[in-house]
């Protein structure tokens, strides 16, 4: 083993180490914020050396003290975790008017060249405290990736009901309609010159809002910058059953013995342009699908999710965009098939596999090496 390998074989045991000892030393004692606040209009912040953060999780460490951010700013008072119980009580006071997520456009070397890289989060003091980013293409209406945190959690606000969809200034009101079904049920048909029935899409989350606990945080993934055009079936099918296997590692479903799962870092993408061949002209082969004017707003091909988790652990879950089989040839040239972790679903629609992850990322999304 040479000197390079030993040392990082020796920093991913010290990371497992420190991991089990965060999670072991948050677990003992611990406040926990009451399910009726996660749907509230409050966001909460953690505090390291007086620099504020977003409160992710709904379990709090003995002698710790979080803080109510509002509209208004923060509330003088902070809440300290003693004993089990917050003081004061959390309940004692509450946001009357929320503070909405913001996007700010921030440098990143990793987002493809033509691509800028947006940070979706809450402003204070003139310091964006981010939730998640997104890599995105103004001039084809695509996103390349997403980037977030998950932490491990307890309960969760249930997902929003008819949440306002933000256009960030991204999209014309005739692209949104875009992704309206009944329009790129149209646009489809009229680019394949005939129906096809199961192209029904949906506004594919990338950033998913399952992805955090606190309502507020998951009315701020309802973005177009955020979203992809991807088939319903798959959508709710595997798809669904991939973001199901996270969540369910992040609340420890699978800790190991030696190693807790209670922060996990998410890299989303897609992969190509999905294509189909013509309902009545069999000369004109495969066609490119765009929602609007044939350029924009791509149907992906392909969808992949990296998860990964300090101690060097890293999934990668790919995901065929279509109610029907790819094509070998295509999987294999992108994809060095691997095992897929014990708990996974894969008996929905969308064909899914796991991939060996560095050869994964070296050959699709080398811009990605080193940060998913």
């Amino acid at each position: 083993m040479d000197a390079e390998t030993l040392r990082m074989d020796k920093l991913k045991h010290l990371s497992i180490g420190l991991s089990l000892f965060l999670f072991v030393g948050t677990a003992g004692t611990t406040c926990i914020i009451h399910e009726d606040l996660l749907k509230s209009q409050n966001i909460y912040l953690s505090n390291n050396n007086w620099v504020y953060d977003l409160q992710r999780s709904d379990i709090v460490a003995d002698d710790t003290r979080i803080f109510l951010l509002c509209f208004n700013g923060i509330h003088p008072s902070g809440f300290l975790c003693r004993n089990n119980v917050f003081d004061p009580p959390l309940e004692s006071v509450s946001c009357s008017r929320a503070l909405k997520a913001s996007f700010v456009n921030v440098p990143d070397t990793s987002c493809p060249t033509g691509s800028l890289t947006y940070a979706v989060g809450y402003s204070y003091n003139g310091r964006l405290m981010e939730l998640f980013r997104n890599c995105y293409d103004h001039g084809r209406l695509s996103l390349d990736y997403s980037i977030y945190k998950t932490y491990r959690y307890t309960k969760s606000a249930t997902r929003p009901t008819s949440p306002y969809w933000y256009r960030d200034l991204m999209m014309t009101t005739q692209e949104v309609l875009a992704y309206k079904r009944q329009v790129s049920q149209a646009c489809v048909t009229t680019a394949l010159g005939g129906s096809q029935p199961d192209c029904v899409f949906d506004r594919g989350h990338v950033t998913p809002s399952s992805a955090f606990i606190f309502s507020e945080f998951k009315r701020a993934t309802y973005r177009y910058l955020n979203v992809v055009p991807q088939y319903n079936l798959v959508n709710i099918g595997n798809w669904e059953n991939i973001e199901a296997w996270v969540t369910r590692l992040v609340m420890g479903h699978y800790d190991l013995p030696y190693r807790a799962y209670d922060v996990l870092k998410v890299c989303t993408g897609v992969l190509g342009v999905h294509n189909l061949p013509h309902s009545n002209n069999q000369i004109a082969g495969l066609i490119s699908i765009y929602l609007y004017k044939n350029n924009k707003i791509p149907v992906p091909k392909w969808m992949y999710k990296i998860v990964s988790h300090l101690s060097g652990d890293k999934w990668v879950f790919l995901t065929y965009n279509d109610v029907n089989l790819p094509s070998l040839i295509d999987l294999n040239q992108i994809c060095n098939q691997v095992a897929c972790p014990n708990g996974l679903n894969r008996s929905g629609v969308g064909y899914t596999v796991c991939c060996e992850p560095f050869g994964f990322i070296r050959n699709n999304i080398d811009y990605l090496t080193g940060v998913c």
